[in-house]
């Protein structure tokens, strides 16, 4: 009898097993402001501030300066909801006297999925 009881018991919790989300990542940005600022050397940065939401896991912004890529984390709150001020390129001594545009890309990953979202600054000028 007790063989039978355990194992319902273990028949019960593999059924109960939590159902995986295969459903691809989805980047929802609800805002999106390119801005210029200066600084006391003589050199420019371009920021960005980005407010969105995902479903997935993490996202990430890629940045650029002085020829240098790296990509940084965009921390999510508890619903997933995200709000970032973020430099995407500078220039350390000097600033284009001319119009110019900056592209970066925001990756979302869910689980083994990648959405990688192209965004453009449009024309800038310092």
């Amino acid at each position: 009898m007790k063989k039978i009881i355990f194992l319902f018991v273990i028949i019960a919790f593999a059924s109960c097993s939590k159902k995986e989300d295969h459903s691809p990542a989805i980047l929802n940005i609800t805002n999106s402001q390119w801005y210029l600022t200066r600084t006391n050397y003589g050199g420019g940065m371009v920021n960005l501030k980005i407010e969105g939401s995902t479903n997935g896991d993490k996202v990430t912004i890629r940045t650029h300066g002085d020829g240098v890529n790296s990509d940084e984390n965009i921390e999510l709150d508890s619903r997933k909801n995200f709000n970032k001020d973020v430099v995407i390129s500078f220039t350390a001594t000097s600033v284009p006297n001319t119009e110019f545009e900056v592209s970066t890309k925001v990756m979302a990953y869910k689980g083994t999925d990648t959405l990688v979202v192209p965004l453009n600054s449009g024309k800038l000028k310092f």
